[in-house]
């Protein structure tokens, strides 16, 4: 496959780069340039230190500068002597780059004319300074004994032809070096950008085709940098698009079928009235009103269920006692349970404080759920019972009963709206399967958590975890 570059990521990648190295031949070039005339200036500069000896001889022979004032064309000669080696540098070179000598042979007589001779208090002796000049000083010693100083204007250029040939040839190389490190990083730059480039590209069609309602989009991930966390990120948005989309197909068809399954029997039960088939006795129309307060309690879970996944239902929390709550809950489902031929007890100690803070009528809701769900699943005969106990943050609520259980690999299941264990879509128990979806809503609401295991008593035990209350 072609791969693309982006031309906004290349080319800022490439301005970068040439940014920088544009930088570097500036800072190289104004380093080089400023070290070499430190270097030539530092050479120009010794040659005073000869004046400067000269001097102190002069001083020490003659007791003072007064001769050597009196007599200019001395001190000219004096530096003449000391500087003629440099000058004479000018002179060995062939005609045509002696012409070219002539700025910085004159720049360079400047900076001998520029010299001077001042007394201990720098009060000029010899020598011309001009009002925009700069001195430098270089002290003249008789002994211990400071008598003078040497003014000069230290040099701001280079003035030998050769040392200027040496920096153009050092400017050249810079050059050739700099132009080549960009080709080098141009190419990098490239590919670097079709590196980059390319999965993003991917990721932007991809991401146009998820949001057309093709979640079945994959990246392949290649890389564990950002990109590739990127790349990974997308794919299990995919994946749960698609989870979600069949998650919601599934809900629909349960609904469907949930709904259905009365509404047939009602249709067939009216047209059997209709024709005169069935007679509108008291029985067949307590058979038509069952169903119907069947659909109407599907229903109601389910703008109840609606209300709980948006966060919609209202919550009065409070401080209670969870030994009442529980215990009236126990007692109000005991006929029905010795009705389903069960032993319905718990084993609660009333002793104890069991303070949360929550909402009493829709933690009553959350257990005749959950005790209705055991009466409804555990066989004739068998038992269930309510336990409490506490621990350092949480309290928790026990619900265990009798065969049958819930195999393991399906207790997590059973929080899932409309989840059925058996095989057929026909419920002979009763329930649409919206119940624990609903308690599980609610314990959350009450920043708790429930879980399914296996009970001690054979079948399935629902464990209920609420904070304790702040004491």
């Amino acid at each position: 496959m072609h791969m693309r570059v982006s031309t906004k990521l290349w080319l800022a990648f490439v301005g970068t780069i040439a940014l920088c190295v544009l930088a570097l031949y500036l800072l190289l070039h104004n380093s080089l340039r400023q070290g070499f005339l430190d270097y030539t200036s530092k050479q120009s500069v010794q040659r005073l230190e000869i004046l400067r000896s000269a001097l102190s001889n002069v001083y020490r022979e003659e007791g003072s500068f007064d001769a050597l004032e009196a007599n200019p064309s001395r001190w000219l000669n004096l530096k003449e002597i000391i500087f003629a080696e440099s000058d004479s540098l000018f002179d060995g070179l062939p005609p045509a780059q002696r012409a070219g000598e002539n700025a910085p042979r004159a720049y360079y007589r400047e900076f001998v004319s520029s010299i001077s001779l001042h007394d201990a208090d720098k009060k000029l002796l010899l020598g011309v300074n001009k009002p925009n000049q700069t001195l430098d000083w270089i002290p003249v010693t008789n002994a211990t004994q400071l008598v003078g100083f040497i003014g000069f204007v230290k040099p701001t250029v280079v003035s030998r032809q050769q040392d200027q040939n040496f920096i153009q040839h050092q400017f050249k190389i810079f050059s050739i070096i700099s132009l080549f490190v960009l080709v080098i990083a141009t190419i990098v730059a490239t590919l670097l950008a079709r590196r980059i480039s390319q999965p993003l590209t991917t990721l932007a069609q991809k991401a146009h085709a998820l949001a057309s309602g093709d979640y079945s989009q994959t990246i392949p991930v290649t890389s564990q940098d950002e990109i590739g966390q990127l790349c990974n990120s997308f794919n299990q948005l995919s994946e749960a698009l698609a989870a979600n989309q069949q998650s919601r197909a599934l809900w629909v068809a349960d609904i469907s079928h949930e709904m259905r399954t009365p509404l047939s029997v009602l249709k067939v039960q009216i047209e059997a009235m209709q024709d005169g088939i069935r007679p509108a006795n008291h029985e067949n129309l307590a058979l038509l009103y069952d169903k119907v307060l069947g659909l109407s309690n599907l229903i109601d879970d389910l703008f109840e269920l609606s209300l709980s996944d948006v966060g919609a239902l209202s919550y009065n929390k409070k401080t209670i006692s969870l030994v009442p709550l529980v215990k009236t809950c126990v007692q109000h489902f005991q006929v029905k349970a010795q009705a389903a031929d069960l032993t319905l007890k718990d084993n609660i100690d009333v002793t104890q404080d069991y303070s949360i803070v929550a909402d009493s009528d829709r933690l009553q809701q959350l257990f005749s759920n959950l005790l209705e769900n055991s009466i409804r699943y555990t066989d004739a005969g068998g038992e269930i019972q309510v336990g409490i106990n506490t621990g350092d943050t949480h309290i928790v609520i026990t619900i265990d009963d009798s065969p049958p259980g819930v195999a393991p690999e399906q207790q997590d299941k059973i929080f899932e709206r409309l989840f059925r264990l058996e095989n057929s879509r026909s419920r002979a128990t009763g329930g649409a399967g919206l119940g624990l979806a609903i308690c599980k809503n609610i314990v959350s609401a009450h920043q708790g958590k429930i879980t399914a295991g296996t009970s001690a008593l054979g079948g399935l035990q629902i464990c209920i975890e609420l904070p304790k209350a702040q004491q």
